[in-house]
């Protein structure tokens, strides 16, 4: 229903939008073919002027038609173009309003998501207490709701705090420490993080680390980058699957990719992974998994000045590329 809704207002403010180019357009026209109109008669006037008086009914009456037929001609031609101009007019608005229809589309998925998100753990919290002063009970067994109530409320606390960081403005960086640190560091550690993980499913870990790789960034962030890419190649990467992790230096750069060999993603998802809440594999989503972990990560990715990109092809395993600006001073 809300989405009929913006179609109807988006469709009504083109509509709107074309009518406006169309009546500069149509002014425009109009001021131009007066003033041709005005110069042709000027032209024809100073050559009446020119003949013989003899001559001069003939050339009036010549000219009287000629009036008529350059009127004619002139109409005909301003038709013309305001029909071309209504078409152009109409594809140039909605190019025009595209953009704002897709933010706003992206604003309503967004905050039906979140809503969504946060009303699961506080229907479980609520749920779950409800239950508890039904009867009375012993107090291990309120020790073990009340874990589960904190658990729920730390859920949504990380949650609430990811949203808070996503809402920033992308170039805001204020929420970052910056400090000259080796990436190789970063990266182990996170690899640390997600071994127990790697290992229930039986997979392998593989780094490719060539030499120093210093950037100034905040490490705490940029760990969270790649232990978010990890858990992502681990989740979407078979059991006994193998992931790599490559890291180097180019032009300038540090590159860092994390390969998996999982079954790949479709092409039409992967214009939209980076986006919050989106999943390309909902058959495998989880309530711990509410898709914002590469959201964030390329929102702290960008907060640094760098890149993140994403390749893959069905059945050939993906990789995401990681870019950072190598530290000037070393």
């Amino acid at each position: 229903m809300f989405e009929n809704r913006t179609s109807r207002l988006f469709d009504a403010a083109r509509i709107r939008l074309t009518l406006w180019y169309l009546l500069i357009l149509v002014v425009v026209v109009g001021l131009l073919s007066f003033g041709l109109y005005e110069l042709s008669l000027l032209a024809q006037q100073a050559e009446l002027h020119a003949v013989q008086s003899g001559s001069h009914h003939g050339l009036a009456r010549i000219f009287a038609r000629d009036e008529v037929t350059l009127v004619l001609q002139i109409a005909a031609v301003d038709i013309g173009v305001i029909v071309l101009a209504a078409a152009g007019s109409y594809i140039l608005a909605g190019r025009t309003l595209r953009p704002i229809e897709e933010v706003m589309e992206r604003q309503r998925r967004f905050a039906a998501a979140a809503s969504h998100e946060l009303r699961t753990p506080l229907t479980a919290l609520r749920g779950n207490l409800e239950v508890a002063l039904l009867n009375p009970r012993t107090s291990e067994e309120y020790q073990e709701v009340l874990d589960d109530a904190i658990a729920d409320t730390e859920r949504m606390s990380h949650l609430v705090k990811d949203l808070t960081l996503l809402a920033r403005p992308e170039v805001d960086r204020t929420v970052l420490r910056l400090h000259p640190i080796d990436l190789r560091d970063t990266v182990r550690e996170a690899i640390e993080d997600v071994e127990l993980l790697a290992k229930d499913k039986g997979q392998t870990l593989d780094t490719a680390l060539d030499g120093p790789l210093p950037v100034r960034g905040d490490a705490p962030r940029l760990r969270q980058v790649f232990v978010n890419l990890l858990e992502n190649a681990i989740r979407y990467t078979p059991d006994g699957g193998e992931i790599h992790i490559e890291g180097r230096r180019d032009r300038g750069r540090v590159v860092l990719d994390v390969r998996d060999s999982g079954r790949g993603i479709a092409p039409e998802d992967l214009g939209h992974l980076f986006e919050p809440f989106y999943q390309a594999d909902r058959a495998r989503s989880s309530a711990d998994h509410v898709g914002l972990g590469l959201s964030l990560a390329a929102w702290i990715v960008r907060a640094h000045t760098g890149s993140i990109e994403a390749a893959s092809r069905l059945g050939g395993g993906s990789v995401f590329t990681v870019s950072l600006p190598l530290d000037s001073q070393h």
